[in-house]
Formats: structure tokens, C-alpha cells, sequence
């Protein structure tokens, strides 16, 4: 296997041994956007700001890249620099399928044999930001067509996440890069790797090696969300 395969195969174990969240079906219900049209979805997105995670730490100039398949999945290519705005590019593909088209806001991300929650909580009126979080309220994203967005529109979309039951008070801005470096750019950069699945291979990164800047982008995407073996699911 070479380098990057291994580097991914790390985080996805990672997170999956990281992720359990005890509690979370004690949550109060969480809505989501209505009408969530799912083509309107597609394209870039930059990462405005998010709730901490320690996997995210080094990431900057975050962009997720969404693209509406055939079977109605979406596929999800999220890149970030670690480190700083110049830092090595790394890049994560994942997909997120619709369990039920009733309620299309609410995605269920896939990461191998693991699978959680991805919901879409609001969106713009021309879709020009969105707001993603878990009904567990421990994870929370503003995503933004540009790499910066207005005041108000940041106020108020934080305002509706504090009445929702988010802990606002601990929200993170992100570092979005100079314009001209991966700010002008429409499609993904690089080439994108396979979407991560899981196997014999998973194996934990070596302590202090650069394995870490994978963990980072990949919580870019799964970090945030609590993971449950899908045979779980079924069972609820």
C-alpha cells in the first residue's frame, strides 16, 4: 500500500475508534432545512467556521467540493493546507446517501462499514451559505460560496445554532487562504483519492509522524459526526 493509502486508512481508523458519542439519543429533536434541494447543494463551499475538533486543529483554507450522483448520493471531495495557508494539500473523498428522500437534509455520511449523521441544518435563500450539523449538537459547520461571509448573515445563523442548544461560545473561525492561491479554483485541486474503506489493513499512524496531517482534513468531513456500525443502525 503506498504512502497516502496509509495515511488515509490511519485516520479512518482513527475516527472510528475515537467517535462513539454515549448520549446522543437523549438529545432534544434537532430540525433541519425544509425542501432541501440537493442539486442546489453541488459546487464549491468554504468552511466559515465550525465547532473545535482536535482532529481540524491544523487545517486551513478548508473547501468541500459536493457533486449530485445518479443514484441521488452525493459525493463530497473536501481539501484543506496543513498548518498554514502554504502547508501541504491534502484531500479526502467521501459520499453521503439520503435514507429517506422525504427529508433529503438529512445525510447519512458513509466511511467504509461505519455511518452517521451529516444533516443540513438551514440554507440560504439562493443557497449561498448552509449550515451542517449533528443532532447530538457537539458538532456544527457554516459553509459559505465565498471565503469570507457578511456579519449578519454569520450573527444570525450562530443566534439560531445558540437557541438550538449549540455552545456557540466555543465556535472557531476558519483560515481561509489568499486570493489566488486555492480560492480561484472551481474544482477540486490535485488528483482525488478513492473514498476510504475499511479492511485488514487499517492500521493506527506512527506517534508524531505526519500520518497527523490526514487525521486533520479527514475530521474536516467524519470528525464531526458520531459513527455507529451500520448493522447498529438497522436495529433502531
Amino acid at each position: 500500500m503506498n504512502r497516502a493509502r496509509t495515511q488515509v486508512a490511519a485516520v479512518v481508523f482513527g475516527v472510528v475508534a475515537s467517535l462513539a458519542a454515549p448520549g446522543c439519543g437523549s438529545a432534544a429533536p434537532l430540525d433541519v432545512a425544509p425542501d432541501v434541494n440537493l442539486s442546489l447543494l453541488q459546487g464549491k463551499w468554504y468552511e466559515i467556521a465550525r465547532l473545535p475538533r482536535s482532529t481540524q486543529a491544523s487545517c486551513n483554507g478548508t473547501t468541500a467540493f459536493y457533486t449530485l450522483q445518479s443514484d441521488g448520493s452525493l459525493s463530497l471531495v473536501n481539501q484543506c493546507n496543513l498548518g498554514a495557508s502554504t502547508g501541504p494539500l491534502y484531500t479526502v473523498s467521501m459520499r453521503a446517501t439520503v435514507p429517506s428522500a422525504a427529508v433529503p437534509a438529512k445525510l447519512t455520511l458513509q466511511v467504509g462499514a461505519f455511518s452517521g449523521d451529516y444533516w443540513i441544518l438551514e440554507v440560504g435563500p439562493s443557497y449561498d451559505y448552509a449550515v451542517v450539523g449533528h443532532p447530538s449538537r457537539d458538532y456544527w459547520w457554516l459553509l459559505s460560496r465565498t471565503p469570507s461571509l457578511d456579519s449578519a448573515t454569520t450573527e444570525g445563523a450562530l443566534g439560531r445554532a445558540k437557541n438550538e442548544g449549540f455552545d456557540v461560545s466555543q465556535i472557531e473561525y476558519t483560515p481561509q487562504p489568499p486570493a489566488g492561491e486555492r480560492n480561484t479554483m472551481t474544482t477540486p485541486e490535485g488528483p482525488i483519492p478513492a473514498s476510504p474503506t475499511m479492511g485488514c489493513a487499517v492500521t493506527r499512524p506512527s506517534p508524531g509522524g505526519n500520518d497527523l496531517g490526514a487525521w486533520s482534513l479527514l475530521g474536516l468531513l467524519v470528525a464531526a459526526v458520531p459513527i455507529r456500525r451500520r448493522a447498529d443502525l438497522r436495529r433502531h
